[in-house]
């Protein structure tokens, strides 16, 4: 009987067991969006202001600095050199008439007179070798005005203003053995203005600008006599990204970051790399946090960091 009443115990303790209800299982916590989420009139006090990401593509630059080259410089060399060669052209056709003169039963002129002309027609066309090799170790064997007809174009453009003459210097074994097929010269500063030239030539060698040094001929800038300028030449493949704008910027543990509106209300801070400058901003490559289209905040994202960096602000 004792068995058979624990036997019985035992199942009722196992149906109570099965008919318990289960136990209710944690709610989940609800996932957190990262970055910095703020109410609409949070973002409007905070005076927020966002601008698109820009697509853009960039590629790595050989950079080099130079000078444009003063007008007075290449106008003194301009008239040395149309000085010799009219003073070659006169002489040589006088000693041409003396010769011509001097012949047959009524010879007009001495064979004195005629060696005379010869030696001064000799003079000058040395004196015009003389000029044009000083313009050859002043702005190279391959400077295109050695005729007359490219000269006085290409002296036109440059007293005109409507082209500069720049000379820019590479270091050493940067660019190999090859002329650069295209040069982009800006002048200094924050956000300087650039131009492209593909008139470019070897300029001779330099002792006061050690380097490789080339002469460029840039049409419609507006760089001013004597300016310094720099000078990028592209290498490599390109790369495609994205424009970030300079003032949407803030610094801090040594890094670079912008604020990149995820959500109409989010902002997550992201960090970029500014070695690669491009125009009035810095280039991002695809997938380093930043796409195209993506709103980054221009204007407020100071406050934003102290509202990330302390809530209570």
């Amino acid at each position: 009987m004792r068995g058979r009443h624990w036997m019985g115990f035992a199942a009722l303790l196992l149906l109570a067991a099965c008919g318990k209800p289960a136990a209710e299982k944690p709610a989940e916590k609800e996932a957190e969006t990262p970055g910095l989420t703020l109410k609409a009139e949070e973002i409007k006090s905070l005076g927020i202001v966002t601008v698109p990401a820009r697509p853009a593509a960039w590629r790595q630059q050989i950079t080099g600095y130079g000078v444009v080259t003063a007008l007075d410089t290449i106008a003194v060399n301009d008239a040395e050199v149309l000085t010799a060669r009219a003073a070659a052209a006169q002489s040589q056709a006088v000693a041409a008439r003396a010769q011509s003169l001097s012949t047959g039963e009524e010879a007009a002129v001495s064979r004195e007179l005629v060696e005379t002309a010869q030696s001064k027609a000799a003079a000058d066309r040395a004196a015009l070798m003389l000029a044009e090799r000083k313009t050859d170790a002043a702005f190279g064997h391959n400077a295109p005005w050695h005729d007359a007809a490219s000269r006085q174009a290409v002296m036109a453009r440059l007293a005109s203003g409507r082209s500069v003459l720049v000379r820019v210097t590479f270091p050493l074994g940067a660019l190999g053995n090859r002329v650069p097929a295209a040069l982009q010269i800006a002048r200094l500063g924050a956000n300087p203005k650039s131009w492209t030239t593909s008139t470019i030539w070897e300029a001779p060698a330099d002792s006061a600008f050690p380097g490789r040094g080339f002469y460029a001929l840039l049409d419609g800038s507006d760089l001013a006599q004597n300016e310094h300028v720099t000078a990028m030449v592209p290498v490599g493949a390109a790369q495609t990204g994205v424009t970030v704008p300079a003032a949407a910027l803030i610094y801090g543990d040594n890094e670079a970051w912008v604020y990149v509106q995820t959500q109409p209300q989010t902002f997550l801070k992201t960090r970029i790399d500014i070695g690669k400058p491009l125009g009035d901003g810095y280039f991002v490559a695809d997938g380093a946090g930043i796409r195209a289209g993506q709103n980054v905040v221009t204007s407020g994202a100071g406050l934003l960091l102290a509202r990330e960096t302390n809530p209570s602000t």
